[in-house]
């Protein structure tokens, strides 16, 4: 009876080992992302000519810049010197607290426009500006995007 070589078997799990550290793991929150024909948009690019995007239902692409830290109700993302809230369809999911500098992927609808005095003061408060927060007394312009689903890259 012919003996078989083990030797093969022995370089499975360095063989699994290395497929997985290569392969980026993805955490979900909200609606899975639909795939779409149409790349990501970057963060940069909507920032740069935010007025092009107004309206539309899009796939977002960028770093996590700050989050809710009650909840993870909402989180911001920026470029250029602008910023960009994103927040959650009806409420219905929250992100973690410890994902600013994630890599993230997000779809929903963004909009140009202004957020109401109590709420901006809202945000500030729930990141501990309280002092910035205290100042606000008009309607704020601002970009918001309102996600439907979010994937963090690891």
């Amino acid at each position: 009876m012919a003996r078989r070589s083990l030797a093969p078997l022995a370089t499975l799990p360095l063989a699994i080992l290395a497929a997985c550290a290569s392969t980026p793991t993805r955490e979900r929150f909200g609606a899975p992302l639909t795939p779409l024909s149409a790349r990501p948009v970057r963060v940069s690019e909507l920032l740069a000519q935010p007025e092009r995007y107004d309206g539309q239902a899009l796939v977002l692409e960028g770093e996590v810049n700050e989050v809710c830290l009650r909840k993870g109700c909402w989180m911001t993302m920026s470029s250029g010197g602008r910023e960009l809230r994103v927040t959650f369809k009806d409420y219905g999911f929250f992100v973690p607290t410890d994902c600013p500098g994630r890599t993230v992927r997000t779809e929903g609808l963004f909009t140009v426009g202004e957020t109401s005095a109590e709420l901006a003061r809202h945000y500030l408060h729930d990141v501990g500006k309280v002092a910035e927060a205290e100042a606000i007394t008009a309607p704020v312009k601002g970009y918001t995007f309102v996600a439907t689903g979010v994937e963090f890259v690891r």
